[in-house]
């Protein structure tokens, strides 16, 4: 549906492409997620789908259309898509239903008035429909804005950190409720985040951004199990990323030990009275579930999960059954 082919782009007086060579294809009705540490070309990417950037190299094919960036477009954008930033842009003297049926045709009054109402209840904000915007706060103004372009009922939605600005409890549900829209009315979403959960919990593919490049592609459990490099395996929170033969059985020479680690998450070691390995505590910080344990063990500082407290200094026995190598 949507095929992203060697997209490159660069800033004007900027001395390194903020994408380079990026490729990747979305199929109808899919909910992407992009994620990269600050600066890795998340949002410029989206940028460039949308039609806001003249990409320098590489094509954009929406079927079998090529889309193309404002220097061959008279009003920057795509019509079958709706492309939400981190500023909003919302009007302040008009009200929040006003803004959201911004774009809505006024030929039916009765179905316009319906697509908003609609558009505010997947984001929870209809009973806000008469306010003003410079009366919300800045989650309520970023959900106005998702609002106006679901009212829209788009092919595909672009969608900036959608939902930074929302409170961790509130923030469950709306995603939740936007993602389901989404999916109920077939339209392809891509949005980026900083948000673990965001990409792991509502995506069906992640695409890993690291300065500018493509590094993988792939279905979440996918990319969690095989992390392309260590770059990726991190950006899912606590890791261990070990010394390639201490904790495993493969042996590796000087220089490969250099440029490999063994990748073991928190929850994948074992702790029991029978363990291989002798940890002692370094930290121990409750999490809800359960602790998160800092320890050290034959040089090696690392984490794991355990439903009990141990007291700092305390030494534990514990097994390490993953022999997963991913680059450094």
């Amino acid at each position: 549906m949507l095929d992203v082919k060697n997209l490159s782009f660069q800033y004007p007086h900027a001395t390194n492409k903020a994408l380079n060579q990026v490729s990747f294809a979305v199929n109808q009705g899919e909910i992407i997620s992009i994620i990269g540490e600050s600066g890795s070309g998340k949002s410029t990417l989206l940028k460039l789908i949308y039609g806001l950037e003249d990409f320098i190299e590489g094509e954009i094919f929406w079927g079998q259309k090529k889309l193309l960036g404002p220097a061959f477009n008279i009003i920057p954008g795509h019509k079958m898509m709706k492309y939400v930033a981190q500023d909003y842009d919302l009007l302040d003297f008009v009200t929040v239903g006003e803004n959201v049926g911004k774009y809505l045709s006024n030929f039916d009054l009765e179905t316009k008035q319906s697509q908003i109402d609609e558009a505010l209840r997947v984001v929870e904000m209809l009973d806000l429909k008469d306010e003003f915007p410079n009366k919300l706060s800045g989650g309520q103004r970023q959900r106005v804005s998702i609002a106006r372009a679901l009212a829209q009922k788009p092919e595909v939605l672009l969608l900036d950190e959608p939902f930074s600005n929302l409170d961790q409890t509130l923030k469950l549900s709306i995603r939740e409720r936007i993602l389901d829209w989404c999916k109920l009315h077939h339209i392809t979403v891509i949005f980026t985040t900083h948000d673990l959960e965001d990409a792991l919990y509502t995506s069906d593919r992640i695409l890993v951004l690291q300065k500018g490049r493509n590094l993988q592609f792939e279905e979440v459990e996918k990319i969690r199990n095989k992390p392309y490099n260590s770059y990726v395996a991190k950006l899912f929170g606590f890791v261990n990323l070990l010394e390639v033969g201490i904790f495993n059985h493969l042996k590796l020479n000087e220089i490969d030990k250099l440029n490999y680690f063994q990748l073991v998450y928190p929850e994948e070691i074992w702790v029991h009275d029978d363990g291989e390995f002798m940890g002692e505590i370094i930290d121990c910080k409750f999490q809800g579930r359960d602790y998160l344990i800092r320890f050290i063990s034959n040089g090696q500082k690392m984490v794991c999960y355990f439903p009990f407290k141990f007291k700092v200094g305390s030494k534990f026995k514990f097994s390490v059954p993953v022999d997963r190598i991913i680059k450094a």
